[in-house]
């Protein structure tokens, strides 16, 4: 059979924060695809894992275009959230023989490197997402490639705050028939789901509450609500992410959920 091939328009993301979570997933070897992430210089980008590369997606392998400088001073550093400790690990990248440079030592490979010249092997699975900061003087284009999660995919939202993006490389409304998502509503406002969303443009969150249409109606004293996220006065927010870009969902009710998504390419 001809191998399909997804092609993934490029996306311009900017940054965000916070958890990790796990996903069961369903790869197709016939439909691969790729996407490219703009990071401007000195900024941070908030990168989304929407593909699979190797079923673990270590953070030393997804990734081409990051930045290596021997001196250290303008290596692409990538910020993963540590849901154990509720910290930040911060890791710069190097080229193999600038690891060797920077740290004194041989046998380097390339990847991320703690401060004393350690090669860190975190894992970044499809539905998570990290920071990447650009220590460079330009832009740098990041890019990840890997096959598409098809059939049923499901990432666990623990109580909590968790940094995710979605499961699949489109850009299209959450809630809507591709990305799927549902969330915990209620009726008084009390335990909904939120979602956190970065503005490059003010350098401050929206945060917007999950209600099903009924919900809506009632906290809002209106009618005709929909599934979806709103503002504080009862606008209904549209929710597009791009494509590699994450965001933040709240967790706010007891114990942990799930959103499950379902996709095909056809």
């Amino acid at each position: 059979m001809k191998t399909k091939t997804l092609l993934i328009a490029a996306a311009t993301l900017a940054a965000g924060i916070i958890s990790t979570q796990a996903q069961s997933n369903v790869y197709s070897a016939n439909v691969v695809g790729y996407y490219n992430v703009t990071v401007p210089a000195g900024k941070f980008v908030l990168f989304g894992s929407q593909l699979n590369l190797d079923n673990t997606n270590s953070i030393n392998n997804i990734f081409n275009g990051l930045a290596s400088d021997a001196g250290g001073s303008s290596n692409t550093v990538i910020w993963v959230w540590n849901s154990g400790t509720s910290q930040y690990g911060s890791y710069q990248y190097f080229t193999g023989s600038d690891a060797d440079n920077y740290f004194l030592q041989s046998g380097s490979v390339n990847g991320f490197y703690d401060g004393v010249g350690n090669l860190i092997t975190a894992n970044l699975a499809v539905g998570q997402a990290a920071f990447l900061q650009n220590l460079a003087p330009g832009d740098i284009t990041v890019s990840l490639v890997g096959s598409v999660a098809q059939g049923t995919n499901v990432i666990t939202l623990q109580n909590g705050y968790n940094l995710v993006s979605s499961p699949i490389p489109v850009s299209d409304d959450l809630t809507g028939t591709n990305l799927q998502f549902s969330g915990v509503s209620d009726s008084g406002g009390a335990n909904n789901d939120v979602i956190w969303v970065w503005n490059s443009s003010t350098s401050q969150y929206g945060s917007y509450q999950y209600f099903n249409g009924s919900d809506a109606d009632n906290y809002f004293l209106q009618s005709g609500s929909v599934n979806g996220f709103y503002d504080g006065v009862g606008n209904l927010v549209s929710q597009v992410p791009p494509v590699g870009g994450g965001f933040f969902i709240q967790r706010v009710a007891a114990g942990n959920g799930s959103w499950t998504n379902v996709f095909q390419v056809k």
